[in-house]
């Protein structure tokens, strides 16, 4: 009996010393909070602010990746004038120049030129509006009678001059852009933050995917198309062309011309945008195992 109650005794002791020591720790904890209620409050806000911080840098990550991307896509494209040979002989752009090049009301005999002078005619247009319109004015074909003649005339010069302008603004942008990309990748790779994953990348714009659908099925591609150029080209300078009045027009098929670039333009940047992202998910998780984080 009377071990047993030695035992029970060291027991009680035993739990009220545990209790003690709660309670001191208790109070500790209080106590820091108390005196340095900065050091409670960060312990709370620290996860909030990661929860609300992260989303916003991986945003940024990915759409300065996708802007680099779609600057790559462009000068791809641009070194092979966008495929213009195959969409002259697949999506009706030849037999759209034997119906509507004789009914042009300033120029004649386009319809007779041959498949290379109008690739040719087309790739000098490309040139011009990525040198800032420099040499549209000189751009010729062939006439029925062997001589040179001008294929645009003023207010088709006038407009792609104003588009020239255009991508003039945006490559002068690009430095920028890259070195602001370059900027926010080397901070992902030294801070150690995680690149998004496919499923958040898809949640970060699934709203303006949304949009885009809606806008496109509600109104149409075309309707926004125009709209496009009426918010961005002077409201004095002539954008719209029937094909009986321009030879620019007709030899594009536009507007469809530029849906089939466009589409085109976007796939391959998705693409680059895809090989790039993995590229660095993958720098980044071999940087993550070899080293301990910051």
């Amino acid at each position: 009996m009377v071990k047993t109650g030695f035992l029970a005794g060291e027991h009680s002791r035993g739990r009220c010393f545990l209790r003690e020591q709660r309670l001191f720790y208790g109070i500790a904890a209080g106590g820091s909070s108390l005196l340095c209620p900065a050091f409670a409050l960060n312990l709370d806000r620290k996860p909030m602010q990661n929860r609300l911080i992260a989303p916003l840098r991986q945003f940024l990550y990915s759409a300065l990746t996708l802007l680099v991307c779609l600057y790559m896509s462009w000068h791809a494209l641009l070194s092979v004038d966008f495929f213009y040979g195959f969409w002259h002989d697949n999506v009706g752009i030849a037999e759209n120049i034997a119906e509507m090049g004789p009914q042009n009301r300033y120029r004649q005999g386009f319809e007779d030129t041959e498949r290379a002078e109008r690739l040719a005619v087309f790739g000098e247009i490309c040139r011009a509006i990525s040198n800032g319109g420099e040499g549209l004015a000189d751009i010729h074909y062939t006439g029925p009678s062997g001589q040179p003649v001008p294929l645009l005339h003023r207010a088709e010069i006038i407009h792609l001059q104003d588009v020239a302008n255009l991508v003039t603004t945006t490559q002068t942008l690009k430095p920028w852009v890259v070195a602001l990309w370059l900027g926010v990748v080397v901070l992902f790779l030294y801070r150690r933050w995680a690149f998004p994953g496919y499923r958040r990348l898809l949640w970060l714009y699934s709203g303006a995917i949304a949009i885009a659908v809606i806008a496109i099925l509600s109104v149409g591609w075309v309707e926004i198309f125009y709209a496009a150029h009426r918010w961005v080209f002077p409201d004095d300078h002539q954008w719209f062309f029937y094909y009986q009045d321009s030879l620019m027009s007709t030899m594009m098929k536009a507007p469809d011309l530029f849906l089939y670039i466009g589409v085109t333009l976007l796939l391959l940047a998705l693409l680059l945008f895809v090989l790039m992202h993995q590229a660095l998910m993958t720098a980044s998780r071999r940087r993550n195992t070899c080293a301990p984080p910051r």
